[in-house]
């Protein structure tokens, strides 16, 4: 079997291609089972022997492999290896000698397998008090709870949270504008197709973060890209002939950082006044600055009449809560719940419930803070182990904010930087390539390395760990 799949797999791989050994090996691999030539169950080789015999970097297999196995082709048995899923549905078997185009990746879970990138100290969560929380909260729950049916959200929520961003962010709000969501992602879906006509442009930022990208392709309106500079996002170009949204990162552009000085944010609210467009204000990573006051919102600035504030709990408590907001302006807010109400599900009432109890009880106050300080330590034994160990591969830009460092691979560096960030996963640290934030302009290489959901003592041996294995990979 082990010279079988060599015989069946060499042929494909070509070095000289633009696409990562790595990639074109998982796709290899992937086409090879689709087709029945290799059947569930069957075990593959270890990934030392498979590199051995394509003449390739174990580091290159263990890649690929881990791609397939996030996708569902292959599973690891402890001890015993990898092997094509035993499971795998016979409605994907092609079993033809026809060449098939090759499926579309099944959707991952990649907390489950690997680290991501920007996650906050998730070893920190106090999952005793939650856990306390949730049965005092269910103790006390009325039959009211059990056929909630608000479109809105849950309102004592909905009321903390208004409290809270007047004071932590200068939000004008009132608990009626408030209209709770599962992320930002639905939540700019839901503006788009309420309240942005279909044939006016929503604009992001580029380089930008994909996942709202992904959003707005499918959607009928037209897609514009506005650049970003050192103050951040640019003000769209006067060819956009009738922007509606216009969606941008001012306390931390992602991916790059920058903070947006109040000249920018003061043009970029007279472009949407002049032309009669909202902005969408992701306030991606406020909660986290570790020297001075965080800045006020782009909302405040506006008084909430062409501004809307979108934020997430997701960063600040876990990713798996998948709750989020938006603060509409009060004119609009009646016209999103009605199409919402009419088009989608309340929120589920469980963890709305609770997220309530947290706030008001002043425990998110509290492990904010507390994240803070371990973010601000692990911030700075992340830059001395990069210093130590990466800097030959890679410039790392100064912050003192966020939960992720922008790392610029340096030009002699052979390696892609979706092989560098599969590199890193192996290493245990959670990285994403720089290369997927950008669309219409020339990509930038390097990665955005997250720090905080490392501990203290497990740092400086990953960055070590990643150091030595882009040496095993470039062989310097």
């Amino acid at each position: 079997m082990k010279q079988l799949v060599a015989s069946l797999l060499a042929p494909g791989l070509d070095a000289a291609s633009a696409t990562p050994l790595n990639e074109q090996l998982a796709q290899l691999l992937r086409q090879t089972v689709l087709k029945g030539q290799i059947g569930p169950g069957t075990r593959l080789p270890s990934s030392r022997d498979l590199a051995t015999r394509l003449s390739i970097s174990r580091n290159t297999v263990l890649a690929a492999y881990d791609q397939l196995i996030a996708e569902g082709y292959l599973e690891t048995r402890h001890g015993a290896g990898t092997f094509v899923a035993a499971d795998l549905p016979d409605s994907y078997m092609e079993i033809s000698p026809t060449p098939a185009p090759a499926p579309a990746a099944l959707p991952r879970a990649p907390g489950l397998r690997r680290p991501l990138a920007g996650m906050p100290a998730l070893d920190q969560f106090p999952t005793a008090l939650w856990a306390r929380l949730s049965g005092s909260v269910w103790r006390r729950a009325g039959p009211e709870h059990l056929q909630h049916n608000d479109p809105a959200g849950y309102l004592p929520l909905r009321a903390a949270i208004s409290q809270y961003l007047g004071a932590a962010r200068g939000v004008v709000s009132e608990p009626e504008q408030i209209l709770i969501v599962s992320g930002l992602q639905p939540g700019l879906k839901l503006l788009a197709e309420s309240i942005v006509p279909k044939d006016h442009a929503i604009v992001l930022e580029d380089p930008g973060y994909p996942g709202l990208r992904h959003a707005v392709e499918p959607l009928p309106h037209p897609l514009e890209f506005t650049g970003v500079d050192t103050d951040g996002a640019v003000v769209p170009p006067a060819g956009i002939r009738a922007p509606g949204l216009m969606v941008v990162s001012p306390s931390r552009q992602y991916p790059l950082g920058q903070t947006m000085p109040l000249r920018r944010r003061l043009e970029i609210l007279d472009w949407a006044r002049r032309t009669d467009a909202l902005v969408l204000e992701d306030d991606y990573d406020s909660e986290f600055r570790y020297a001075g006051r965080p800045v006020s919102s782009l909302q405040g600035l506006d008084g909430g009449r062409h501004v809307i504030y979108g934020g997430s709990f997701s960063k600040s408590l876990y990713l798996a809560l998948r709750l989020g907001y938006l603060v509409l302006p009060a004119h609009l807010a009646e016209r999103v719940v009605r199409y919402r109400s009419a088009t989608d599900s309340f929120p589920a009432i469980a963890p709305q419930m609770l997220l309530t109890r947290f706030i008001e009880e002043g425990h998110f106050a509290r492990h904010l803070r507390h994240l803070r300080n371990i973010h601000r330590r692990r911030l700075a034994l992340f830059q001395a182990a990069a210093r130590a160990h990466l800097a030959r591969y890679f410039s790392f830009d100064e912050t003192d904010a966020g939960l992720h460092v922008v790392a610029h691979r340096h030009d002699t560096v052979p390696l892609a930087d979706t092989m560098l960030a599969a590199l890193a996963h192996r290493a245990g640290v959670g990285a994403v390539p720089l290369s997927a934030s950008y669309c219409t302009i020339t990509p930038q290489q390097g990665l955005l390395v997250g720090f905080a959901n490392m501990a203290d003592d497990e740092i400086d041996n990953r960055l070590k760990s990643l150091g030595h294995a882009i040496a095993q990979e470039t062989g310097f």
